[in-house]
């Protein structure tokens, strides 16, 4: 479902996954009220309807049923001869938080998402959803190395911040040591880390929760002086001393 997956969550039909759909409506409706700028803030019948729609379409896939039109309404009609309104009990969940569970209501119709998955938070600010994932960075002059390792989780923001810092230390400081080589292989082992930090929705508080600061990420790495410095540098230098050989060979 696209409103689901667009904005980082698991939207495979699986029962399980209606886990990920209260997650978004504790994320996008706290306490029954959709943020105004937020993936509920407008069309909300439309979107109720497309929650309700996978709602529903979990439970078939699970347990079997048929889909019907009841007036304006899509309904589904389970096997045993029981109807079910499944956009009815998404507004019913908005209306009354956790006694309109939706992981309760497909049980109930024979679909268990079983039990719920600890959510990560971001390890900096707290905020959900998160992305178990870590960054490190390598720096190297003559003979010294250092060795900076950043574990998760992350929220988009955060994961974005220490991703930028730590590939700014190694384009300045990465090149310049008999361990130059790690740096290249470590770079590229962050960028495939941040992929999972790009996929994920927008920072919020968890349901309940405190308000959170996630960090600025600043500027991009190709707008950032050091970044720019660093890897001319080395450029430079290699140029210099092959036109030095060149000058002095034989």
């Amino acid at each position: 479902m696209e409103v689901l997956t667009a904005a980082g969550y698991r939207a495979d039909f699986s029962p399980s996954s209606l886990w990920e759909v209260e997650r978004f409506l504790n994320t996008e409706a706290p306490g029954g009220r959709p943020r105004s700028r937020g993936l509920l803030g407008k069309d909300l019948d439309v979107r109720v309807a497309m929650l309700g729609g996978y709602v529903g379409e979990v439970i078939r896939r699970r347990v079997g049923g048929t889909w019907v039109r009841d007036g304006d309404q899509a309904a589904l009609d389970l096997p045993g001869g029981a109807r079910i309104w499944p956009a009815q009990q998404v507004m019913h969940r908005l209306a009354t938080g956790a006694a309109g569970s939706l992981t309760a209501y497909a049980s109930a119709a024979g679909a268990d998402p079983g039990p719920s998955t600890p959510v990560l938070q971001c390890r900096c600010c707290g905020a959900v959803p998160a992305a178990d994932t870590k960054f490190r960075a390598v720096q190297s002059v003559l003979i010294w190395i250092g060795y900076t390792r950043a574990p998760g989780p992350f929220c988009r923001d955060c994961g974005t911040t220490v991703f930028r810092d730590l590939q700014q230390k190694m384009f300045t400081f990465g090149w310049y040591g008999i361990f130059a080589v790690a740096a290249p292989i470590v770079l590229l082992l962050n960028w495939a880390a941040m992929t999972k930090v790009t996929a994920l929705a927008a920072p919020a508080a968890e349901a309940g929760g405190a308000p959170v600061r996630p960090m600025d990420a600043g500027r991009p790495l190709l707008r950032r002086p050091q970044v720019i410095a660093g890897i001319l540098a080395p450029i430079v230098l290699l140029t210099a001393f092959a036109i030095h050989a060149r000058s002095t060979g034989p």
